[in-house]
This record gives structure tokens, sequence and C-alpha cells, in this order.
């Protein structure tokens, strides 16, 4: 049986992100009789310039696209998440959050099974409930609720452990040409951009086995 490293390149900001995770979660279900899959994440900030305790989210808008209207780009998220049982609520959350941190907890985590509950539930604390992850607090809780020790979460986080791993894995993502999220590294050569729908990550993992058989 062929195996597949999944390494998905995330920001827990970004709404293809999710979109993407929602439609890879159904291709693997599609071939899980046919290939094994080793998932893990890896990060990328959308906003890096965001200051820690995050920045108004109405004014950051104004600031980067002017009056140009959201409307369209947000009921079409909206409508893509309904459709993938996830529901996006845009308007609960009322500043854009620094997600280093968060990142840094993903980082933390280095049970992958775990690490995959960890970045779902920062995607609904986001995107759903409109929950600040850029605070500290919040990710302790959001720690308990996957049964971690929230003390330790938290002493964690307000130590500097994993700022230089987050940090050189980020660069890492743009000295190899990675320009935007999601993007998914296959075997630690085969790239995949965007957040794509479920038979397209079908017909690349074929691909993938494809090339992989040949040359075994």
């Amino acid at each position: 049986m062929t195996s597949l490293k999944i390494e998905i390149v995330s920001d827990v900001v970004c709404p293809w992100c999710v979109i993407g995770y929602k439609n890879l979660q159904k291709a693997i279900k599609k071939l899980q009789n046919q290939m094994e899959f080793d998932v893990s994440w890896r990060p990328y900030e959308l906003h890096p310039e965001i200051p820690e305790d995050g920045f108004d989210k109405e004014l950051y808008m104004k600031q980067k696209f002017g009056n140009s209207s959201r409307s369209n780009f947000t009921s079409n998220i909206k409508e893509l998440g309904e459709s993938l049982g996830f529901e996006f609520n845009f308007s609960k959350s009322k500043t854009i959050p620094n997600t280093f941190k968060a990142h840094r907890f993903i980082w933390y985590i280095k049970d992958q099974e775990l690490q995959t509950k960890l970045s779902e539930a920062l995607f609904y604390a986001h995107f759903t409930e409109g929950k600040d992850i850029g605070s500290t607090k919040v990710l302790g809780q959001i720690g308990e609720d996957l049964g971690l020790d929230q003390k330790e979460i938290i002493k964690f986080l307000d130590s500097k452990e994993g700022g230089k791993e987050v940090a050189d894995l980020e660069i890492n993502a743009m000295e190899s040409a990675i320009t935007s999220v999601p993007t998914y590294i296959i075997n630690d050569r085969f790239i995949l951009h965007g957040g794509q729908e479920s038979n397209t990550f079908v017909s690349f993992f074929k691909r993938v086995e494809t090339i992989l058989q040949k040359e075994n």
C-alpha cells in the first residue's frame, strides 16, 4: 500500500485553508483502503505585521482593500463552508489576531493526530465562534478542551520556546517559493496549491502513487 506524507502549509485565519482541509478529508476517506496517509501541519502567517494583541478587523480591511465590498467573497465562502459542514461566522470576530502564538502551539504538539485536532479546533474557534486565537488564555482553554494541561500550555506560550523553530519553518516555506496557502507538500517533493476540490486531491494522489510505483 502506498504511503503518502502530507504536510499542510496553512494559517489558522485562512478560510481557504479550512475549505481545502475539509476537501482533503473527503479525499482521504475515498482512498483510505488504497493508501496510507500521514498528515502534519506547517506554519504560514498571512498577516505577520499584525501586533501581538491583534488589530481592528474593519480598519485593517479598509487599509488593505479600500472601500471595495467583501460581501460577495464572504457569502461565497460561507456557502462553500456549509456544503462541507463548516460554519463561517465572519461577523463574530472584531479583530484580526496575530497567529504566531497559535503556530507555536501547533508546533508544540508532536503527536500528529492531536496536532490535526488542534488545527481543527483553532479553525472552529476563529471562524465559527469568533474567538481571539492570538490570546494565550483562549489557546490554553482550547488545549484543555482537547485534554491537555492548561497550565503547561500557558507556561509554554508565555515562554520563547518554539519561536525560532516556527520562524525557521516559515522562512523555509518562503525559500521553497510557497507564497500562498493552503499548500500541500507530498512526500517532501510533490506540491499542490490552493483549496482544491476533493476529486482534485484524489486525482493528484493517484498520479503521485503512479510515479512512486514506477520508481520502485
